[in-house]
């Protein structure tokens, strides 16, 4: 059985020459990437191999291969490959090729010599593995084949259009007398719905247009309206501007009521001499520091006060004469989480 093919193929993934002795030598090379014109595809790079039959000098590297595969000696590894060389030889003679499998194909020719073709996919190489060629057109190619498909879709088309056009031609030839009158039939009663529209036309504009007015010294009727119902539904007061004219006038004249005291509120303020407060709470609506206030007044924060300046009202507590004191009366005050984020300010 030759085996030489297997090991040939596995020498040459690190070596770019394998010498079988007195057979010849089986050198790689490499290929790299090509573009062929005749389908524009690109090519990957890839290698090839070559056969040399002068190459017999016997390197050891193939008979070191049979060694470690078959864990034999030296001398009998030798012998092995010269027995393949044998077989190879006679199936050479007897059948003129051999193809050595994934490297390719050795011939035998008339005059003796030995002819190789390599494999197509090239030998097996890790480092270029799964790449693959591709298509890539020019534009003139691209623009070829675009003419060439529209020149084969006219025909067709003209073909198609042709069995639509025939049934038209033969039902005109076939038209009867009956056929050629509708059509003057038609155009009779077209003609009566337009004069029938002009005229309603006419009618309408000469509504639309107002008629100039006479001079004469003719009465005007004098139109009543009985108003009854709307007097009915509304109140004669409403409808009568005199009488709500005169009462605006007797409250612009009678003399304005002295103010009615306000009830004082609980509510401790600040008097106006300079000082120090402590401020819980800033710019809020006068309702709610009002109620505010009141609620600490019922939990017993009886110095609690409302303070407005400039439009802003402030809930404070306490008049302090220094910040001093003012800083010392809020240090107690802080144990309650009322006053944990109140602050000073002198007014």
């Amino acid at each position: 059985m030759i085996e030489l093919d297997r090991h040939i193929e596995i020498l040459l993934l690190s070596n770019d020459c394998v010498i079988i002795p007195n057979f010849g030598g089986f050198m790689a090379h490499y290929v790299e990437a090509r573009k062929d014109d005749r389908d524009s595809a690109f090519l990957p790079p890839m290698r090839t191999i070559g056969f040399n039959p002068k190459l017999k000098l016997n390197d050891s590297l193939l008979a070191q291969s049979y060694v470690e595969a078959y864990d034999i000696s030296y001398p009998d590894a030798v012998a092995r490959i010269e027995d393949e060389v044998r077989e190879l030889k006679q199936h050479l003679e007897n059948d003129d090729e051999y193809e050595l499998k994934d490297i390719g194909l050795l011939r035998l020719t008339d005059a003796g010599s030995l002819e190789f073709e390599p494999c197509d996919a090239g030998i097996l190489t890790p480092s270029l593995y799964g790449l693959g060629y591709y298509n890539f057109k020019t534009l003139a190619q691209i623009e070829q084949e675009t003419a060439e498909k529209e020149l084969q879709q006219v025909p067709a088309t003209v073909a198609e259009l042709k069995p639509m056009v025939q049934p038209a031609i033969d039902e005109t030839m076939e038209m009867s007398d009956d056929d050629v009158e509708e059509p003057a039939h038609n155009g009779h009663w077209t003609a009566l719905w337009r004069n029938i529209a002009v005229a309603c036309a006419a009618f309408i504009v000469f509504l639309l247009i107002p008629t100039p007015l006479s001079n004469n010294h003719s009465k005007l009727i004098e139109s009543r309206v009985n108003t009854q119902l709307l007097d009915y539904v509304v109140p004669k007061q409403d409808f009568k501007g005199e009488n709500a004219v005169k009462e605006v006038a007797r409250t612009v004249a009678r003399p304005a009521a002295a103010p009615v005291a306000q009830p004082t509120q609980k509510t401790a303020t600040p008097q106006a001499k300079s000082g120090y407060t402590i401020v819980l709470a800033s710019k809020v609506s006068h309702k709610n520091a009002t109620a505010y206030v009141e609620d600490l007044h019922r939990r017993g924060f009886e110095k609690a006060g409302m303070l407005t300046k400039n439009r802003n009202n402030k809930v404070v507590f306490g008049q302090y004469a220094s910040e001093a004191e003012a800083y010392k009366a809020i240090s107690k005050l802080r144990q309650d989480k009322e006053f944990g984020e109140a602050w000073i300010m002198k007014y």
